[in-house]
């Protein structure tokens, strides 16, 4: 799995990109097709006090995207947050694969 890490306003703690890069790390445990990772941790220039540090994670899976977005005080509140809400979309993935289609088709030749 290639993981990106975009920070394009200003520093952040290595202690977290590291931390987030072992969560997202658990992900190809859950799900062996995840083939990238893309984690963007920025700040809302909008928003001048408060919920303004931005994190945003999207998983590629061969053939479908997730994508989590959360906004907080903070970048390790809003990467704990996105980082819980994807790895529940990632396990509803894998049990929908899992589980037989509503309905089946069959053709017979006459």
């Amino acid at each position: 799995m290639t993981i990106e890490f975009h920070t394009p306003y200003g520093k952040v703690d290595e202690k977290l990109i590291n931390s987030i890069r072992s969560d997202v790390l658990e992900f190809s445990h859950i799900n062996k097709k995840i083939s990238r990772a893309e984690i963007m941790l920025k700040e809302d220039l909008g928003i001048i006090h408060g919920e303004n540090k931005v994190c945003e994670i999207r998983l590629s899976v061969y053939n479908d995207d997730l994508f989590v977005r959360r906004s907080t005080e903070n970048f390790e509140k809003s990467s704990r947050e996105v980082i819980k809400e994807l790895k529940r979309l990632v396990r509803q993935q894998v049990k929908n694969k899992n589980e037989p289609p509503d309905y089946l088709l069959s053709t017979v030749k006459i």
